[in-house]
């Protein structure tokens, strides 16, 4: 079993929760830097934490790929190049059915019900975290000596955030950011 967090409060909380089960979590480039710090600490108090890379174009991060692409990186982009088909790549390089958890809460029962329908026969998706609200997560975090950072997600690429972070915004449609990505590219801006 796995549980498959992002840094946000809810999988932090599961992680809590659940310490007997290694952590997966996929760099997206789009992680925000205080999700990073959640995800650091879990390691701290001895949790198992893997991180993939979300390799892309031969790039490091699904962020850099696009920005290096000259493609604009955009809000609420999640799926599945940025982060899914690397979480699948790892579970099918390890032998055998997997079990993972998803940090889903009270009041996502359709988005649950909707992933169990991409169950396959080596890997199944659990979600313990539905008879829990936020403010529930929160405590629990609290609990434990953390503190929360306010997020559902760990990376503003997710549906599930309300805006993207102003740094993101900058970088997308500043002129500071719009000459970064044309010297990225060996450009003159």
């Amino acid at each position: 079993m796995w549980n498959n967090i992002s840094g946000g409060d809810c999988s932090t909380a599961m992680a809590l929760l659940f310490p007997m089960h290694p952590c997966v979590i996929v760099i997206t480039g789009g992680n925000y830097p205080q999700a990073l710090r959640q995800v650091n600490r879990l390691q701290q108090e001895g949790h198992t934490v893997i991180a993939l890379s979300s390799f892309q174009g031969g790039y490091p991060t699904y962020f850099d790929y696009l920005w290096k692409s000259n493609k604009i990186p955009f809000y609420k982009g999640c799926c599945h190049r940025g982060k899914e088909m690397h979480l699948d790549r790892f579970y099918k390089t390890i032998p055998g059915n997997h079990v993972i958890n998803i940090g889903f809460t009270k009041g996502e029962e359709t988005r649950a019900e909707r992933l169990s329908r991409e169950n396959t026969k080596k890997r199944k998706f659990n979600f313990p975290m539905l008879d829990y609200t936020r403010e529930q997560c929160e405590k629990i975090i609290r609990s434990k000596g953390m503190e929360p950072i306010g997020t559902k997600t760990g990376c503003w690429f997710c549906p599930k955030q309300p805006n993207p972070p102003e740094w993101a915004v900058k970088a997308i449609i500043s002129e500071e950011g719009q000459a970064m990505r044309a010297i990225s590219r060996g450009l003159s801006p």
